[in-house]
């Protein structure tokens, strides 16, 4: 697009988002009543975490449509590079040593893929900077959550606010629904097992799985104590309306029965994997994670995302992915020039030299704590925004002491710390309504290696996760009717 395009893209998005804010402004008193309306709407919708209705704004995180086709670009390209990283953790002894994965963590990853494609499903989070830049912080390959959320959220407040589709503005709201995406995938993934099971060297025929069934069965699996399972219903609810058996199952409830992962006795054609590797090699986990890697490691289950999927999981993949020991998995100009670009200065904390945010070589224990509120200090495996330290916002003594205990492991990455990105987001709060001050991300989604719709996650604080408190929010392109 044009320079003159994108002035006219922005110059849309501001005059719908006026044009929102004014008909909020207008109803005056009215706002107490529809904050009570929305909250009852959420929890009977199940748009609710744990106990809460997960937090949002009385609109959707509107973009302008060149920023949304810029994400959408530097996301596919991306998902590409992520996806041959997976697959080549395999097969790569250079890879495999900088990882350094926990050997139980390496067994899982090594089992044969029934399906060459490690990488089904991702959640890329990132910034969204002033100047238009996009730079992607961490990967959720394992469990990203808020792909039911936000589409039943998006339909809330498309019911709740006429202002979103009045076509008087002249200018819509394009929303990408992500659940369509996903069931795309299921429905692939189970079809191309089923098609490799049944050939006459497969492992089908010996067990009984028949080449071909009028509904599928999917399992969506997690642990007994997760806070996700009104989006599992969700989820759920949208498989079973495109033609699959779908249920939520904890990993407790798993069995195998004849060659077969099953639940109650009814085998289970696909996995959705919402439980996490850890989760999955808990030493003190039910037998049902056993026969899950049994039958993942027999083919006697499609399961996505697979376990090589946590290679793009891990943080130390950010200090890895641009590393000139790696350049042979960047296979052309464009995906190098993304990942210059997009990647934040990301090393893993080890004792040593390395090349610094500048270029020069330096002690890099010894960099990390003489720019402290420069960066950034973060686990390689940890999740949810737990133990992220971030240099502007911890002390002196603590800092140290981080980068003393963790440098010598390898288990903890630094990165260069970027200013949280902060807006404006209408809300409805003691009955009025405000603008309300909130750090945001942006958090895209690849489904099947595609570009798959976005969310907006909020808070008040900078480290931003729904798990800890945040908020969420579709997130949509205004564009001219």
């Amino acid at each position: 697009m044009t320079a003159a395009g994108d002035d006219a893209a922005r110059a849309a998005l501001a005059a719908f988002e006026r044009h929102h804010v004014s008909s909020l402004e207008a109803l005056g008193d009215g706002c107490g009543d529809l904050a009570v309306r929305i909250r009852a709407w959420m929890v009977e919708h199940d748009v609710v975490f744990g106990d809460h209705p997960i937090p949002f704004a009385m609109a959707p995180h509107c973009l302008d449509v060149p920023t949304v086709q810029r994400v959408r670009d530097v996301v596919e390209v991306l998902t590409r590079v992520l996806d041959r990283f997976c697959t080549a953790y395999r097969s790569d002894p250079g890879l495999h040593r900088a990882l350094d994965l926990p050997p139980a963590e390496a067994d899982l990853l090594a089992i044969e893929p029934t399906l060459d494609d490690p990488l089904q499903l991702c959640r890329l989070d990132a910034f969204l900077l002033p100047d238009g830049a996009v730079k992607f912080l961490e990967f959720n390959a394992e469990s990203p959550a808020g792909i039911g959320y936000t589409d039943v959220l998006y339909d809330g407040l498309h019911e709740h606010f006429p202002s979103l589709h009045d076509p008087a503005t002249g200018l819509q709201l394009q929303y990408e629904r992500i659940t369509p995406h996903l069931i795309g995938v299921v429905r692939d993934v189970e079809q191309r097992w089923r098609d490799w099971t049944t050939r006459p060297d497969g492992p089908g025929r010996a067990i009984g799985i028949p080449a071909s069934v009028n509904r599928p069965s999917c399992l969506l699996v997690d642990t007994a104590d997760s806070p996700s399972v009104p989006e599992f219903r969700i989820i759920c609810a949208e498989l079973e309306r495109a033609g699959f058996d779908a249920r939520s199952a904890t990993l407790d409830e798993l069995a195998r029965v004849d060659g077969r992962l099953c639940v109650d006795g009814v085998a289970a054609d696909v996995v959705y994997r919402r439980a996490l590797v850890e989760d999955v090699l808990d030493p003190y986990a039910s037998p049902g994670a056993a026969a899950l890697i049994a039958s993942v490691r027999e083919g006697t289950v499609a399961m996505f995302n697979p376990f090589p999927a946590r290679v793009a999981n891990n943080k130390k993949l950010l200090a890895l992915i641009g590393a000139p020991g790696f350049a042979h998995l960047l296979l052309d100009d464009e995906e190098r020039r993304v990942v210059a670009e997009c990647i934040p200065w990301t090393r893993v904390l080890a004792t040593g030299g390395s090349s610094l945010p500048d270029g020069s070589a330096g002690d890099l224990p010894a960099f990390v704590e003489a720019e402290r509120e420069r960066l950034v200090l973060k686990p390689a495996s940890d999740y949810g925004g737990h133990n992220v330290y971030l240099g502007a916002h911890t002390d002196p003594e603590t800092w140290s002491a981080l980068v003393q205990a963790h440098a010598g492991t390898s288990d903890w990455i630094v990165q260069e710390y970027l200013d949280v990105p902060t807006g404006h987001f209408p809300a409805i709060e003691d009955g009025r309504f405000i603008m309300r001050e909130r750090h945001f991300n942006i958090n895209p989604f690849a489904i099947g290696g595609r570009y798959a719709g976005m969310i907006t996650r909020t808070s008040t604080e900078p480290v931003i996760n729904v798990s800890a408190g945040g908020g969420l929010l579709p997130c949509v392109a205004v564009e001219l009717a």
